[in-house]
């Protein structure tokens, strides 16, 4: 089975936080949080608990 999730990373790439798109404002809490630790916010889809996928969406101009 596949979800999405919201991962955090700050400007070191460190990872911050998890945030789910099932829940309301969890988007906004993970842009939220990436501003503020000037980072950046990856769309991660998962199956069985591994990583498949990820797209940076916060911000969206971001080079890495």
């Amino acid at each position: 089975m596949k979800e999405k999730k919201y991962r955090v990373f700050d400007r070191k790439d460190k990872y911050q936080q998890t945030y789910s798109p099932e829940l309301e404002g969890g988007l906004d809490w993970a842009i939220q949080c990436a501003s503020h630790t000037q980072g950046r916010v990856d769309e991660v889809t998962l199956e069985n608990g591994e990583v498949v996928s990820s797209t940076t969406i916060y911000p969206k101009n971001k080079k890495k």
